[in-house]
C-alpha cells in the first residue's frame, strides 16, 4: 500500500508530538535525578553537625564535671583534717601539750611518735621527771635500772599501769636524744623543750642540782618526792612506792581527789593574787619616788 506525501504529514506530526512529550518526561526526571542528591546531601550535613555538636557536648561534660569535682571534694576534705583537743589542766601547765614516744619498728629502725598530754597521762596516778642526759657517766648507769624498776612497778598488783615517766633531756643535740631516747620505754617532753625554757623551767621548780634527777608528782601535779633518784637503790621492790611523807600520806588517803583538786586550785588562785599584788607595789614604788623627786 502506497502512501502519498500529502497523507504522510500527519503520521510526521505525531510523531514528532511523541517525541517531544518523551523528551519532557525525561528532563524532567533528570532533573530530579540530579537535583535530589544535594537535598540527601544537605541532610546529611545537618546530621552530621547535630551529631558532632552532640558529640562535643559529651566530651564536655567529663570536663565540666571534672572542672567541678575539687570544689565539691575540697569541704571533705578540710573535714578529715584532724582537730586538736583542747587541753588544760595542771599537767598540761607542767609538760604542755604534746609528749614522745619511742617505738622501734625493727632491730635497727625506730621512730619518734607525738602524743597529746592529757590523753598520754591519763590514768596514770603517779609520774616521774627523769632528769637525765646520755654524755652523764651515772645517768647511762642508771637510766637501766630505772627502765626495770618501771616495768615492775607497772605490773604490781593493784596498781597496774598506774606509773609514767617523762623524760626531760639534757642531751646537748638532737642526734643523741633520739639514741638515748631509743632506751626508754617511757615518754619523753619533745627536745626542743627540755633542752629549752620549758626544761630549764622545770629544774629550777623541783630544785634539780645535778643528774640523774627523778621527781615523782601525782596526777594533780602536786609534788611527792624530789628524791626518787636515791630512793630505788634503797627500795628495789617498791614497797613504799611511791615514798610519800606522813602527811601527805594521810591526806592522800583521807581527802578525795575532787576535794585535794579543789584545795590546790585555790592555793594557786591565791598565790597568783599575791604575786600579781607584790608586782604592782613593786612597780608602783619607782613610779611615787621619782614623782615626788
Amino acid at each position: 500500500m502506497k502512501f502519498s506525501t500529502v497523507n504522510k504529514i500527519p503520521l510526521l506530526l505525531a510523531l514528532l508530538v511523541q517525541i517531544c512529550i518523551l523528551s519532557n518526561r525525561n528532563g524532567v526526571m533528570g532533573l530530579q535525578a540530579v537535583e535530589s542528591p544535594p537535598e540527601t546531601s544537605s541532610g546529611t550535613e545537618e546530621g552530621t553537625t547535630e551529631t558532632a555538636a552532640e558529640t562535643a557536648a559529651t566530651e564536655a561534660t567529663p570536663e565540666a564535671e571534672n572542672e567541678a569535682t575539687p570544689a565539691e571534694e575540697e569541704p571533705a576534705a578540710e573535714e578529715s583534717r584532724e582537730v586538736e583537743p583542747v587541753q588544760e589542766g595542771p599537767l598540761i601547765d607542767i609538760f604542755g601539750e604534746k609528749l614522745y614516744s619511742f617505738e622501734f619498728l625493727d632491730e635497727t629502725t625506730g621512730q619518734i611518735n607525738p602524743h597529746y598530754t592529757n590523753e598520754a597521762l591519763a590514768g596514770k596516778k603517779v609520774i616521774g621527771l627523769y632528769f637525765s642526759a646520755d654524755w652523764c657517766g651515772p645517768c647511762r648507769q642508771f637510766t637501766p635500772e630505772l627502765a626495770s624498776f618501771y616495768e615492775r612497778m607497772n605490773k604490781k598488783r593493784g596498781k597496774k599501769d598506774q606509773f609514767e615517766i617523762v623524760w626531760i633531756s639534757r642531751c646537748r643535740d638532737g642526734n643523741s636524744y633520739s639514741q638515748y631516747f631509743a632506751q626508754m620505754p617511757w615518754l619523753a617532753l619533745p627536745p626542743e623543750e627540755a633542752m629549752g625554757a620549758r626544761g630549764q623551767q622545770l629544774g629550777d621548780k623541783y630544785k634539780v642540782k645535778s643528774i640523774p634527777s627523778l621527781v615523782l608528782i601525782d596526777d594533780l601535779g602536786n609534788t611527792i618526792t624530789i628524791q626518787a633518784r636515791d630512793k630505788i637503790p634503797q627500795d628495789k621492790a617498791g614497797v613504799g612506792f611511791p615514798w610519800r611523807d606522813p602527811i601527805s600520806q594521810l591526806i592522800h588517803t583521807l581527802v578525795p581527789r575532787s576535794l585535794r583538786a579543789l584545795i590546790r586550785t585555790q592555793i594557786q588562785s591565791l598565790k597568783r593574787g599575791v604575786v600579781g599584788k607584790l608586782k604592782a607595789l613593786v612597780g608602783l614604788g619607782p613610779k611615787a619616788t621619782a614623782t615626788a623627786a
